[in-house]
């Protein structure tokens, strides 16, 4: 019997703090286990400024610059992005989520597209509530708090998303609970893209 995806972990690159260059997902069933991962390479048709300063990159994304530009823009992969995040079998879960959410807001104005309604789970607040954190964390500090050991390429979208579920399956396991469970206790978590628009 094939497996049904029931969590979307996704997430977002930027080449300059808004415009997106990729989109990287991961589908999970409700045993835990990755069905699908997924990049999508796309064009920012803008310049990459990956630190405040724009001299050396603070980011360090997973591919070539110029690999981005010769992909499809945004609104290429508009609908397919669209129907996978507002496809109602999913519950949509990442890290610092609030973010990604608002880059696709923006990104849909830029192209003058239908915005995007959707909710999605923060599971860096997840962390930082259940573990007391008093500060924000990164993806990849948290893996490091929980203990989790990965070979992911971070700021490579798919790999992120994957990150960002490996963070909640371990929460689950060090909270006895399963996803679902985690979710329901942690309301408090859910974020909406009507949290970004004034």
């Amino acid at each position: 019997m094939k497996r049904k995806g029931k969590y979307l972990f996704f997430d977002i690159e930027c080449s300059n703090g808004y415009n997106i260059c990729s989109f990287g997902y991961c589908i999970v069933d409700e045993d835990l286990h990755i069905l699908t991962k997924k990049d999508i390479i796309i064009n920012p048709e803008n310049k990459f400024v990956l630190s405040a300063s724009g001299h050396r990159p603070k980011i360090e994304l997973a591919y070539p610059q110029e690999y981005f530009y010769k992909q499809n823009n945004f609104s290429y992969y508009y609908d397919f992005i669209k129907n996978l995040m507002v496809d109602k079998k999913y519950i949509l879960l990442g890290h610092c989520v609030l973010s990604d959410l608002h880059f696709l807001q923006y990104a849909c104005e830029r192209y003058n597209l239908p915005k995007l309604e959707l909710k999605a789970y923060d599971t860096q607040k997840m962390f930082q509530l259940i573990y007391n954190r008093p500060h924000i964390e990164s993806l990849e500090n948290i893996l490091i708090q929980l203990e989790v050991q990965t070979n992911l390429t971070f700021h490579r979208s798919c790999d992120d998303a994957k990150a960002s579920f490996l963070v909640a399956k371990e929460i689950c396991y060090q909270q006895n609970l399963t996803l679902e469970q985690l979710l329901k206790e942690r309301g408090d978590c859910l974020m909406s893209i009507k949290s970004t628009i004034n």
